[in-house]
């Protein structure tokens, strides 16, 4: 393609470079909620499981597999509670997060040219987030919901439940925790619009910032909400085709930037490197003799 090679030669090493970061920042995100409870857990211990649920969120349906992951990696030698309740409370963060940036975006956009659909996926979405606020930090609201659910399932299942959810209710009175975390995931989201955004410019010489601040949190959003595929793929190249022809790219210009977002992916088998490691260290416990 001669587009593709026409791109400067900065745009891979700044994506690899920006991509890793954010990755890494987004364990550091998880870490600073682990640590509001626990304050001994271990950082790199943190960040090795994160990244081992980035490598098994290529495999898994939608990107928010990888949180179930890393989750019941660290919960191992941690509280299960907490590791359980941090893993959803960061991810109602970063959904807080994501439609904040949004509604920023939108209001510089000419909402008369976009696409069909996209205020009722807005409105759906911050109707969906206010509902798992309420439900994960109120106990008054779900009472009857767990007093129906303890006749279902066994008391072994269900205190498994309530003390997660005990861990979820938890963050309620680690306010300061959960602002700091908040105003982290937006400057980790900031980064990632900024990166599209500089990427498409190497493609088209034209930056489009504010338009990925609005459409880039909401195809987020919606990728982790369609269970699919692993990871989304296919789901968030189909969104971004729509934001592509709402600020007029050519096919060519699409490919070569679908082209380049594959090392998104590639970048996340970089979680691969714990989980080898901890592969190697358990087989060498099981020949070590007793």
């Amino acid at each position: 393609m001669h587009l593709f090679a026409s791109t400067p030669w900065w745009t891979l090493p700044f994506l690899v470079v920006a991509i890793l970061g954010s990755m890494f920042l987004q364990g550091v995100r998880w870490w600073m909620l682990l640590a509001a409870f626990i304050p001994t857990i271990s950082f790199r211990k943190v960040i090795s499981c994160h990244f081992a649920g980035l490598f098994y969120s290529i495999v898994l349906p939608t990107s928010a597999a990888g949180d179930f992951v890393r989750a019941a990696l660290i919960s191992k030698e941690n509280s299960y509670a907490v590791s359980w309740g941090s893993t959803w409370v960061s991810r109602i963060l970063g959904i807080l997060a994501l439609s904040l940036l949004t509604i920023f975006g939108l209001a510089f956009l000419d909402r008369q040219t976009l696409p069909k659909g996209f205020l009722i996926s807005l409105l759906s979405t911050f109707i969906l987030l206010i509902l798992l606020i309420f439900l994960s930090f109120s106990k008054k609201i779900t009472k009857h919901f767990r007093s129906f659910v303890s006749r279902l399932f066994p008391a072994r299942i269900t205190s498994v439940f309530e003390n997660i959810r005990q861990g979820i209710y938890v963050y309620r009175h680690k306010v300061g925790s959960l602002v700091s975390v908040l105003l982290f995931t937006i400057i980790i989201q900031l980064m990632i619009v900024g990166t599209t955004s500089v990427l498409i410019y190497a493609i088209t010489g034209t930056f489009y910032f504010l338009e990925c601040l609005a459409f880039i949190p909401l195809i987020e959003i919606l990728t982790m909400s369609i269970p699919l595929t692993p990871n989304g793929l296919g789901i968030r190249e189909v969104l971004l085709k729509l934001m592509f022809n709402y600020v007029g790219l050519s096919n060519e210009q699409v490919g070569v930037y679908i082209l380049m977002g594959f090392i998104a992916i590639t970048l996340k088998l970089s979680g691969g490197v714990p989980v080898a490691l901890d592969l190697l260290k358990n087989r060498s416990k099981l020949n070590t003799p007793k």
